[in-house]
């Protein structure tokens, strides 16, 4: 379900439901009972997916208008709502409806025989508000080809792609065997929070496809033995808190901060070479940038050339030992540190001991509400990185340690804090997990200490950077390499690599396939932080570096190393044409590897995607056996009404028969003319 966007005390969220968000969801709640009183509503938010649609007089739109009544953030369930026609030709059923369990209500909406406007009002029982929707009674259901009437058919081979393609449409040739295409609606307005309606429809015979809900797989094969899919909100909601918090509180005191490291000022809250067992406290508050410190006694574990390790000393029982303390000081030494500091640079060392510290403790766990579908493996917070006292130049951070540090998750079989951990578990998460914080650690110290910059990275930038991290480390412990178009039978060719994946690629792929589940909502550049965006970040960063022409770390280091945040470093490093770029990226996730597919621009040169989702297993160990991303089907008598976010596309999937001709039409909602930035590109996948 898309997010909403605005904060407020309570109000109002409307949508369109698809098949993406809330399938098999009656319109009507279903809750009964009584229903829930409501305070006047003092904001109202309306999101526009699938408002405007189009349809034929005296049929069905074919997707239901529908509201989420939501209290601070909070679904507000059985809530009664109204629906009526307030202008124009149409009917709608149920008319009353009670908000279900997230808040929903939703209506059919069947037009009637006269054309025209049609407005559809929404009011929530015991507000004043009321909502109003417009979709369109004026499509024809006859048989005229709009844009066969002005062009010639073209009918591209198989694999073939047709890209700027300008106008309100394209006529299309079914060959003499018939051919199945895709439309690509790439929506490349650089604001993120723009969204645009989309109608397409089609007339001359076009055709759903029978699997015409995901895209063609090529391969179906058997699954590989244990290769998972991962990718849990847990770790990467918290994450975005620190992100943002970090936005929000620390970025006024970066200038004062580095003036103050300019003028010598240090703190060395852990010497270079501590005695083994020396205690030292440190704030290990996670929630809170400068304030309510949770000061912990931490003892030192374990000292090597690049990192101080040191243990909560209240830490439950059945944690790690000295010997195995000295195991990950040993794997940041020759693993974690070497490949993150070449890729994307040295961090700072305002502490002066030229060492990270690994902080192992128990208020990591607690992070992690019991029973969450997933867990908060570490962090590095930016806080860390400011002075702790106030001057007349600096407003300091006291909770700062004042030391370039991550911290980590701890062992706890007997789930004293959080759901039990075991040794095993922790340890083949962290290293995943530092070397995707070490990349912020070494973001966040370099803008701050070397680049001169004023800002943080945005959030959606630094997160792909780090996801680039995980990706590396998978291609460092396995063996391989970018560019290589990693296909299943690579991945899966022996249990080491097979664990290879599962530890370090697993959960980009998994975020990878929460993006293919719904790329018309996902903006890839948007500053959310959700999952699909990081999957669909880390996918586009890849494909940009794949085809950049130049060594991957020259690509990562000019990421990092520079003043620009956001889609400004973005284009610095990829050019003034990134959006163009971008909309070539979102066409090769339809079309990377199809069979006949030859325009390098369209292709993903180091992973083959559409043969490894098939072979993979959910974490219930059931196959997926398909190629995940989301299509709408089109035919004749059921156009496409969709939105599509800025830096998103929709997949359009229809097949044409042999020898005819088919118009595909496309526009914007009900007077509202399509956006000159949404960009259309056919591909023909058979």
């Amino acid at each position: 379900m898309i997010a909403p966007r605005l904060r407020g005390a309570l109000f109002v969220w409307l949508a369109a439901s698809s098949a993406a968000c809330g399938s098999g969801t009656e319109p009507n709640g279903g809750n009964g009972g009584t229903t829930t009183p409501l305070t006047p509503l003092t904001s109202v938010r309306l999101d526009t997916v699938g408002n405007g649609q189009l349809g034929v007089p005296g049929t069905a739109l074919p997707t239901p208008l529908a509201l989420y009544v939501l209290k601070n953030q909070a679904a507000v369930p059985k809530a009664i709502v109204t629906f009526a026609v307030a202008s124009g030709s149409a009917t709608v059923s149920p008319v009353t409806v009670t908000t279900d369990t997230s808040g929903r209500a939703a209506t059919n909406v069947t037009l009637g025989a006269t054309p025209g406007p049609v407005v559809i009002t929404a009011t929530v029982a015991g507000t004043d508000l009321t909502a109003v929707f417009t979709v369109g009674n004026g499509m024809t259901s006859g048989t005229a080809n709009s844009a066969c009437q002005s062009a010639t058919p073209t009918t591209p081979a198989a694999g073939g792609v047709i890209t700027d393609l300008t106008g309100t449409g394209i006529c299309l040739g079914g060959g003499t065997s018939g051919a199945q295409y895709a439309l690509v609606a790439f929506y490349g307005n650089p604001d993120s929070s723009q969204t645009a309606n989309l109608t397409v429809r089609s007339t001359g015979g076009v055709t759903q496809i029978a699997t015409a809900s995901h895209a063609p797989a090529f391969n179906a094969g058997p699954t590989i033995a244990n290769a998972r899919l991962l990718a849990t909100r847990t770790q990467s909601s918290f994450s975005a808190h620190l992100r943002d918090m970090a936005r929000r509180e620390l970025t006024p005191k970066i200038r004062a901060a580095r003036l103050a490291a300019q003028r010598g000022a240090s703190f060395t809250a852990i010497p270079a070479n501590p005695t083994i067992g020396a205690l030292v406290s440190l704030n290990a508050q996670g929630n809170d940038p400068c304030a309510n410190p949770i000061m912990v006694t931490a003892r030192v574990a374990a000292v090597s050339n690049t990192a101080i390790v040191v243990a909560d000393t209240a830490n439950p029982t059945g944690g790690f030992t000295n010997a195995e303390y000295t195991g990950f000081a040993t794997m940041f030494d020759t693993l974690i540190g070497p490949l993150d500091i070449q890729t994307f640079g040295t961090p700072s060392d305002i502490d002066k001991n030229g060492k990270t510290i690994i902080f192992f403790t128990k208020e990591v766990n607690k992070l992690t509400p019991r029973g969450s579908n997933g867990v908060v493996g570490g962090f590095f917070f930016e806080r860390d990185l400011f002075p702790t006292t106030s001057t007349s130049m600096l407003d300091g951070c006291p909770g700062s340690n004042y030391a370039e540090m991550y911290y980590s998750l701890v062992p706890d079989p007997n789930a004293v804090y959080s759901d039990a951990r075991s040794k095993a578990s922790v340890q083949q998460l962290t290293p995943g997990t530092l070397v995707h914080e070490f990349q912020h650690l070494i973001n966040a110290s370099r803008r701050i200490y070397v680049n001169n910059a004023d800002h943080f990275e945005d959030t959606w930038l630094n997160e792909g950077l780090s996801h680039i991290a995980e990706e590396l480390l998978y291609y460092r412990v396995s063996g391989l390499t970018p560019r290589q178009n990693i296909t299943a039978s690579v991945l899966g060719r022996s249990p080491a690599a097979v664990d290879a994946f599962n530890n370090y690629q697993s959960d980009n792929t998994g975020r990878y396939e929460a993006f293919l589940g719904k790329p018309n909502q996902t903006s890839v550049y948007a500053d959310n932080d959700s999952l699909e965006t990081r999957g669909a970040t880390w996918n586009l960063l890849r494909y940009l570096a794949d085809h950049r022409g130049s060594a991957d770390a020259d690509t990562w280091s000019r990421l990092v190393n520079t003043a620009l945040t956001g889609q400004q470093n973005v284009a610095n490093v990829f050019g003034s044409t990134y959006l163009t770029q971008i909309r070539d990226w979102a066409t090769s996730v339809f079309a990377d590897d199809l069979p006949g597919q030859t325009d390098a621009r369209f292709s993903q040169p180091s992973w083959d995607y559409r043969d490894i989702f098939p072979q993979l297993v959910d974490g219930n160990m059931q196959g997926l056996l398909s190629y995940p991303l989301e299509v709408f089907p089109l035919s004749d008598t059921s156009p496409v009404t969709t939105s599509v976010f800025a830096g998103g596309a929709a997949y359009i999937r229809f097949s044409v028969p042999a020898g005819a001709t088919a118009s595909i039409d496309w526009s914007g909602g009900v007077g509202v003319g399509l956006p000159t930035l949404m960009r259309f590109t056919v591909v023909r996948s058979k």
